[in-house]
């Protein structure tokens, strides 16, 4: 007991918190158990996390690193996914033994809750440790006034309001920041020059804190840990500065802190931090694409003096400036003018030292370019020197920072407040003293007030027990049928596709589509090329199909259906109205073109949501693959250059595949197949086991493998092949001199515009045409880019580009994004600029053709028409020359697979 009255102060803060986190989140106490905060967007995927990463242990007995229930078969490294692990764990009690729903909104109000009581704790240790002589209750309620701040301000509650939970948990970061003043302060207060066992204990004991720590916040949001990483290098810089007399004495002891920091927190992380690692080297850096909106989710200038729009009070005061986004960036005028106060009238360095980290905290918020009221200004920022940084340039968000700027402005409050005290510690009224207090932290309040909080409903439809209540092992597809990164949304943007995932907790089996952060281009192209598949997309994105792609796709869904073990098709009605006629253009798609029936119609406060069942399927007696096949997609994952030739070439070491199996029996895997190199081994592995290896001529020949029903699952089977080694692609083209690949996607199937020549891509992959003229006798390149789509002087400087080109030069061809605007926009493909186009025998006109794709492979000075040219308004297109490689290097080729029932 008597430690409990050593900290009965603390333990009535953390209560207060608590309470102050249930009644400002109002309502969200009333719909305890079927809403939480959120607008539909975000908070539906990341509610998701708290079931996938215990269920995926638990039932699945995997690792959660890596799922194919979303992305399915191809699946996802969820290491650059905003997984909460840490939030999942503490949500196991409440979600297994009440429900899902439940645990995340406790989850939020500890969030807060912790928030500030640790806010609390690290200002209450400045103050203590300041020459400030004040009773120590002046620095508990400076400190708990500062803890508000920090758990209150209405940029948490915006995070809250949007449903991106992992930023709203920054409740890890004050705790690290104590722990990192106290390891650095116990040097100072140590002045021997020999480690003695009791500071070497303590600064064991405080690493060991501080790393834990830094664990907690990268396992609640990882962007954060990255933030706390900066910030002890800028406050290193600091201290090693304050105290350069003394680093000769005190370095050795502040190493041994941080390498046990390091140990503590590096041990546990290394299985997520070798997965980004290994799909970086696999598949390139694909964390950042340019600026990544940063350009756009920047603080700006007078968006630290504006309001949060959820204040009941001022909320309608941003929409009188012109923010280019939702504004974090609110500090308050009780904020601020208590942090001048402090900064004003102490002259202490322990305190006005925060005063420089706020300032430097809004410079990086800034972003890359300084926005006064959305006018934007080109000035150097420190922003851009993180873009330049590995893994921490993936923030996308300058305005995230806010969370550490209000935490430096939380301390000079903490500071601002206890000079009051001081100052007013002649009233000998107290009641009057208090009331001063509460009004103090009441203002505070006020200030960064956001109720009501917008309320997402969470509750599920009923036709998800059906689904639940078939125990066999199948896959779901949902429409809207769309996939999501930080980037970019292949399908329909609306809130139904989001809620999918979160529908997934209910129903348990895989979904095509999804939701990640970060991810290869592959896992988006995939879908985006998979015949009828793409038609989906097509249709639900409000295009019209011709009549002839409908009867071919109804021709194949069976066998596409098949195999992605498709048994039922869910269809929901959107939440966005001006979505309504292409979704219900998708429903009526379904229902043609797909062998389903509807079993279930339901209308709820979700919408409409109807199942179909698919209808029985003939049995699959055997697998064939061919390249050529426009099948062959959904076969080919990871690993291979471009489809559609009559062999396709193995780009890496292991090339990945998928086949469905209905029933598992012994089976002969047969194949085409020669290598461009002399005794080059590949082994064949079925679902992580090898099966047989078979040394490839570098003539075509036919090989075969026997592998027994054991290595086969029912269901679908991921075959590897692995190659011993690789050749570079110019040895193995053959007769031709070069390989070329054009590949192209409008802004809805990819959006990029790439030009492989020898495997490497010499694009500049920026919107509109992207060009390269390639001599082949001495392998000159020279690539250009020109945005036909914003102006004509592009277009004239497009055509000058072609007509300079030798007579007889390879030039090929990609559009990123879009050529050209719509029929109904003022052109500025000019006429020019087709006619260039046509001197390389291109005869497709972009013009009016919004966001459509186009590849071009011609020879300067050839006849329109005479080239290899492709142009799709619903898919990606290419144009190939030689073995169409589109990775540097090349193990094999393949020109056919046959797997079949082994002969008796």
């Amino acid at each position: 007991m008597p430690a409990l009255r050593k900290y009965r102060v603390d333990i009535y803060a953390l209560i207060a918190y608590i309470i102050l986190a249930i009644v400002l989140t109002y309502p969200l106490i009333l719909n305890l158990a079927t809403h939480v905060t959120g607008d539909g967007s975000d908070d539906p995927a990341l509610a998701w996390n708290l079931w996938w990463v215990p269920y995926s242990l638990i039932n699945l007995g995997k690792s959660p690193i890596y799922t194919d229930y979303m992305f399915y078969p191809i699946g996802l490294n969820l290491a650059f996914y905003t997984l909460t692990y840490l939030n999942a764990f503490l949500s196991i009690p409440i979600q297994y033994a009440i429900n899902l729903v439940i645990a995340t909104n406790v989850n939020l109000w500890l969030s807060f809750a912790l928030s500030g009581f640790g806010a609390y704790l690290l200002v209450k240790y400045l103050l203590r440790n300041s020459n400030l002589q004040l009773p120590t209750s002046n620095f508990q309620l400076a400190a708990f006034a500062a803890g508000a701040l920090y758990a209150f301000s209405s940029n948490k509650f915006l995070y809250a309001s949007l449903g991106q939970f992992n930023i709203a948990s920054s409740h890890w970061i004050p705790f690290y920041v104590l722990f990192l003043l106290k390891l650095t302060h116990l040097l100072a207060r140590n002045h021997e020059s020999r480690i003695t066992n009791h500071v070497l204990r303590s600064a064991i004991r405080y690493g060991f804190l501080l790393g834990l720590f830094l664990l907690f916040q990268a396992l609640s949001e990882f962007i954060f840990a990255s933030f706390l990483i900066i910030f002890t290098a800028i406050y290193l810089a600091y201290w090693f500065i304050a105290n350069r007399r003394h680093v000769a004495t005190w370095g050795l002891r502040l190493a041994t802190g941080l390498f046990v920091a390091m140990l503590v927190f590096t041990i546990p992380m290394l299985p997520i931090l070798s997965a980004m690692i290994s799909d970086m080297l696999t598949e390139g850096d694909f964390i950042q694409r340019g600026l990544g909106f940063a350009d756009v989710f920047s603080s700006d200038v007078l968006g630290f003096i504006v309001p949060s729009h959820l204040n009941p009070i001022f909320g309608t005061l941003p929409a009188q400036f012109h923010f280019a986004y939702t504004n974090f960036a609110y500090l308050g005028f009780v904020t601020l003018a208590l942090a001048l106060l402090a900064f004003w009238t102490l002259r202490m360095p322990r305190a006005r030292i925060w005063a420089i980290f706020a300032a430097i905290f809004i410079a990086i918020s800034l972003g890359p370019t300084l926005m006064v009221n959305g006018t934007r200004y080109e000035v150097p920022l420190p922003f851009d020197l993180l873009l330049e940084i590995p893994i921490i340039k993936g923030n996308r968000y300058p305005s995230r920072w806010s969370v550490m700027v209000t935490l430096a402005f939380a301390v000079m409050v903490g500071y601002g407040l206890t000079w009051l005290f001081a100052k007013s510690s002649r009233i000998s009224n107290h009641v009057l003293r208090f009331t001063f207090y509460a009004l103090a932290v009441g203002a505070l309040l006020f200030e960064h007030l956001s109720m009501p909080l917008p309320l997402s409903d969470f509750r599920i439809p009923d036709v998800y027990q059906t689904i639940a209540q078939d125990k066999s092992d199948f896959t779901v597809l949902e429409i809207p049928l769309a996939w999501r990164n930080g980037f970019r949304m292949t399908g329909t943007l609306d809130q139904a596709m989001m809620f999918t995932q979160w529908y997934q907790t209910a129903q348990r089996h895989p979904i095509l589509g999804g939701n990640t952060s970060r991810n290869p281009e592959l896992k988006f192209q995939y879908f985006t090329e998979a015949p009828v598949i793409n038609s989906i997309i097509a249709v639900e994105t409000g295009h019209k199909l011709s009549d002839a792609q409908i009867e071919r796709d109804r021709a194949i869904a069976p066998d596409v259906l098949r195999f992605f073990g498709i048994k039922y098709v869910v269809w929901h009605s959107p939440r966005n109205p001006q979505n309504r006629s292409a979704l219900d253009a998708a429903r009526a798609y379904v229902q043609y073109v797909l062998p389903v029936t509807q079993i279930s119609d339901v209308n709820d406060d979700t919408g409409e949501t109807v199942l179909f069942r698919v209808n029985d399927l003939p049995p699959l007696n055997q697998t064939i693959v061919r390249p050529n096949d426009p099948l062959s997609r959904l076969n080919f994952a990871e690993g291979w250059g471009t489809l559609g030739n009559s062999v396709v070439w193995a780009t890496r070491r292991e090339a990945k595949m998928f086949v469905r199996m209905d029933e598992p029996s012994a089976k002969t895997f047969s194949f085409s197949a020669f290598a461009p190199m002399p005794n080059q081994r590949m082994t064949v592995s079925i679902n992580g086991r090898d099966v047989g290896t078979v040394t490839l001529s570098n003539q075509t020949h036919n090989y075969s493998i026997s592998m027994p029903r054991e290595m086969w699952f029912s269901g679908m089977n991921a075959i590897d092949l692995h190659f011993d080694l690789l050749a570079p692609v110019a040895s193995a083209t053959g007769t031709s001199p070069a390989s070329i690949v054009a590949y192209s996607a409008g802004n809805e199937i990819g959006d990029f515009a790439h030009i492989f020549v020898n495997g490497i891509d010499v694009s500049q992959n920026e919107r509109g045409y992207n060009i390269v003229a390639i001599d082949l006798l001495s392998n000159k390149i020279e690539s250009e880019t020109f945005d036909t789509f914003s102006s004509a002087d592009e277009s004239a400087q497009l055509a000058q580009f072609i007509d300079q080109i030798p007579t007889g030069q390879m030039v090929a061809v990609a559009v990123r994004d879009t050529a050209d605007g719509r029929p109904d926009m003022s052109p500025n493909l000019t006429e020019a600029a087709v006619n260039a186009l046509r001197s390389i025998g291109a005869s497709q006109d972009m013009r009016g053709k919004f966001r459509w794709s186009h590849a071009i492979m011609g020879v300067k000075g050839t006849a329109t028409g005479s080239t290899c040219e492709s142009a799709s308004e619903t898919m990606p297109t290419q144009c190939v020359f030689g073995i169409g490689a589109m990775e540097p290097n090349v193990a094999a080729a393949i020109q056919s697979i046959r797997i079949e029932p082994m002969s008796k």
